[in-house]
């Protein structure tokens, strides 16, 4: 797959999938516009990456937590080992500065925020006005339904992340303006597709 034009195309579906390897369930992440690909480690990404290759998932857009896998720098040389790859059209990190080389090599940037507190909501809101990222993610969903009116003139696209356990959970973030909800949950994947 070459790597998409817009973060638009990769925030089509309200759910994206996060998982190490697609398993059994590759059928309903292939209904996914994007995968966040997280929680193994670097000698085992290329074995990953390759299965991703299958024909149902060929049309689904990668992106590599790069904090979340074990070995994976995130740095500039991180990146630049998940740019050789060529399967990843981005990847997620809670380190902003990371945006602007990640462009430089066609690589779109999900930023995630941790939002605890009304400081790090300031915070949050800060990062996103003056990063070059493509995409935010705020954790917990739950936060980032609360916060949809601190957020709301950012021109970049938000993701809620975490704790997302039901269909009315996904409802609600997605009515709060934000574009998709990740998950690990199987059952919340099915949201996706036709």
């Amino acid at each position: 797959m070459t790597r998409p034009q817009s973060i638009e195309r990769c925030l089509r579906e309200p759910v994206i999938p996060v998982v190490w390897e697609p398993g059994v369930h590759a059928p309903l992440i292939g209904q996914a516009s994007t995968v966040f690909v997280q929680g193994g480690s670097l000698v085992e990404l290329p074995r990953v990456v390759d299965r991703f290759e299958s024909s149902e998932l060929t049309d689904v857009a990668l992106f590599a937590h790069i904090d979340l896998i074990a070995g994976l720098e995130n740095s500039e040389a991180g990146l630049e080992y998940i740019a050789s790859l060529r399967r990843f059209s981005g990847v997620v990190t809670v380190h902003h500065h990371l945006a602007r080389p990640a462009r430089q090599l066609r690589l779109k940037t999900i930023v995630r925020l941790f939002l605890s507190d009304s400081r790090a909501v300031e915070r949050g809101v800060a990062i996103a006005s003056k990063s070059q990222a493509d995409a935010i993610e705020i954790l917990p969903a739950a936060a980032a339904v609360k916060v949809a009116h601190d957020f709301a003139h950012c021109a970049m696209p938000r993701i809620a992340g975490g704790l997302c356990r039901t269909e009315a959970d996904v409802r609600e973030a997605l009515a709060s303006g934000c574009r998709a909800v990740t998950s690990t949950r199987p059952e919340l994947w099915r949201l996706n597709g036709p």
